[in-house]
C-alpha cells in the first residue's frame, strides 16, 4: 500500500470497523482536554477577555486549511503510517521519518501536559488520594479498552467525546443566560500584536485533530477521514468560543489566571464554582475527567497505530508490529505507548513544566501543518496524474501560502519572552536531533539491509525456477 513494505510474518491485519461518528470523536477527542481551559484563559488575557472567541475562530479557520492538506494527502495515501508516508513520498525518507517520529513524540508529551492539569482537578475532588494514582487509573482504563479493539475503544471515545461537547455547551449557555453581553466588547479584542500572540496559543486548542489519519486502514470508507476532520475542527471552534465567552463574561479574570508566577491550573473549576456553586463545580470535575480520558484514549488509539505501521515498515523494532490474533489490535504498540505516557505524565506532574510542553506542542503542530501543505505542493508536481479523493481548491498557490503561514506561526511561538518558550525550542531541537541520528544510523541501514536480502532471495528464486 503506497509502496510500504509489510513483513511476511505479520500475524494479522487491521480490520475496517470505524465509521464517521468515531472518526469525528477521535479527531476531536485528542484535543478535548482539561489543559485546554488554561489555554482558553491565556488566549483571553492576551486579547482583553471577552474577545477571546476571535483568535479561537482565526485558529479554527487556519486549522481548516491544515485539515484540507491532510484530507488531500490521506485520500492520496490511506495508510496507518499517516504523515510519514506523505512526507516520504513528497521529500526524502530521512526527512519523513525524522519529522513524523518527532511529531509522534510531541503528541505523547501533550498527554504529559494534560496529566499536570488533571492531577490538580483530581486533587481538588479527592485531596486524600495522590494525583499520580488517578493518572495511573485513567491511563490503565484507556489502555484496557484499546486492547479489546476499536469497536470497544471507539465506542468509549464516542460516548465520552459527545458527552463532553454537550456538557461544555450547556455550561456556557446557562452561564451566559445570566449576563448581558455588549457587542463592542465581543468584537474589539485589543491590539493587533495581542491577537497574533493569542492565535499562536489558540493553535494548541486544536493540537492532534489530524491524528485520526493513522486510522486510514481501519475506516470503512476513506472519505470519512476528511469529513471527520472538518466536522471536528468546526465543532472544536464552536465549543471553545462558547466556553471562552462564558468564562470571561461571568467570572473575575484575576481569579481564573492567578499570577504570572503562580498560574491557576484549574480555571474551569473556578468558573463553575463562581457561577453554579458546588453542584456546578462537581459537574465540571466530572466533565474534566471525561475530557482527560478522551485525550488518553485518542492518543493511545492513534499513536499506537503509528508505532505499529512504523515497525511494520522496519523503522522501529519489529515487535511493535505484532497484532493480537484475538482482538486484531497492535497490542505491543499499545503497551509501549501506555508505559511511555505514564512516564511522561509523572515527569510533567513533578516538574510543573506545563507551559514548556504547550509551547513545544503548538510550535511542532504549526511546523507539521506547514510540512503537510508543502507535501501537497510537491506531490501535485511530481504525481499530477494520481487519483485524488480530495483536492485543495485554488491550486498550488493556496497550499504554498498555507505552508508559509504555519512556518511563521511556529517561529512566533518561540520568540515570546520566558524560559519556557526558549526551553521549548531547545527541547524540540534535541528531540528532532535524536530521531535524525537514529534514522540515519539505525533505521535506514536496517531497511536497506532488508531490501537487499529480499532482492537476493528473489534473484535466487528466479534462477532456481529457470534452472528447473
Amino acid at each position: 500500500m503506497g509502496g510500504v513494505e509489510t513483513p511476511s510474518d505479520l500475524s494479522s491485519e487491521l480490520k475496517r470497523t470505524i465509521g464517521l461518528r468515531t472518526v469525528i470523536s477521535t479527531s476531536a477527542g485528542l484535543t478535548f482536554a482539561s489543559s485546554t481551559f488554561l489555554i482558553v484563559v491565556t488566549v483571553g488575557f492576551a486579547v482583553g477577555g471577552k474577545g477571546a472567541w476571535l483568535p479561537i475562530l482565526i485558529a479554527g479557520i487556519l486549522c481548516i486549511l491544515a485539515a484540507s492538506a491532510f484530507a488531500e494527502l490521506s485520500g492520496l495515501y490511506p495508510n496507518a503510517a499517516g504523515i510519514r508516508v506523505y512526507l516520504q513520498r513528497a521529500f526524502s525518507e530521512q526527512v519523513a521519518l525524522s519529522a513524523s517520529l518527532t511529531y509522534m513524540s510531541i503528541v505523547l508529551l501533550v498527554v504529559g501536559a494534560e496529566a499536570y492539569v488533571l492531577s490538580f482537578v483530581l486533587h481538588d475532588a479527592m485531596p486524600s488520594i495522590p494525583p499520580p494514582i488517578w493518572i495511573f487509573i485513567m491511563l490503565t482504563v484507556a489502555t484496557a479498552a484499546n486492547f479489546r479493539g476499536l469497536k470497544v475503544s471507539g465506542a468509549l471515545q464516542d460516548l465520552i467525546t459527545y458527552s463532553v461537547v454537550i456538557s461544555i455547551i450547556l455550561f456556557s449557555l446557562l452561564a451566559l443566560k445570566s449576563v448581558q453581553l455588549h457587542i463592542p466588547s465581543l468584537i474589539m479584542p485589543g491590539n493587533f500584536s495581542g491577537v497574533v500572540t493569542a492565535v499562536g496559543f489558540a493553535i494548541f486548542l486544536f493540537v492532534g485533530f489530524e491524528w485520526v489519519t493513522p486510522l486510514a486502514e481501519e475506516v470503512r470508507e476513506i472519505k470519512t477521514i476528511a469529513i471527520g476532520m472538518y466536522v471536528a475542527v468546526i465543532l472544536l471552534t464552536l465549543v471553545y468560543s462558547f466556553i471562552a465567552t462564558a468564562m470571561f463574561a461571568t467570572t473575575p479574570n484575576h481569579s481564573m489566571l492567578g499570577t504570572l508566577t503562580n498560574r491557576n491550573p484549574t480555571p474551569h473549576l473556578t468558573f463553575a464554582m463562581h457561577v453554579f456553586g458546588v453542584p456546578g463545580k462537581i459537574l465540571m470535575i466530572i466533565t474534566s475527567i471525561a475530557m482527560s480520558l478522551t485525550t488518553f484514549n485518542a492518543g493511545l488509539i492513534s499513536v499506537s497505530r503509528f508505532l505499529y505501521a512504523s515497525a511494520r515498515d522496519h523503522v522501529l523494532p519489529n515487535k511493535l508490529a505484532h497484532v493480537s490474533i484475538k482482538y486484531a489490535t497492535p497490542d505491543t504498540a499499545v503497551i509501549v505507548v501506555y508505559l511511555f505516557s505514564i512516564m511522561v505524565s509523572f515527569l510533567v506532574y513533578y516538574t510543573h513544566t506545563f507551559l514548556l510542553m504547550v509551547n513545544m506542542a503548538a510550535a511542532t503542530e504549526a511546523f507539521i501543518y506547514a510540512f503537510a501543505a508543502a507535501a501537497v505542493v510537491k506531490l501535485r508536481k511530481s504525481e499530477p496524474d494520481r487519483d485524488r479523493a480530495f483536492k485543495i481548491p485554488g491550486g498550488t498557490g493556496v497550499s504554498t501560502a498555507i505552508s508559509i503561514l504555519f512556518v511563521v506561526i511556529g517561529i512566533l511561538v518561540f520568540i515570546q519572552p520566558g524560559w519556557q518558550t526558549e526551553g521549548a525550542g531547545i527541547l524540540l531541537f534535541c528531540v528532532s536531533l535524536c530521531w535524525w541520528v537514529y534514522i540515519k544510523r539505525v533505521a535506514i541501514p536496517r531497511r536497506e539491509q532488508i531490501k537487499a536480502m529480499r532482492s537476493s532471495r528473489s534473484t535466487r528464486r528466479i534462477r532456481t525456477e529457470e534452472g528447473s
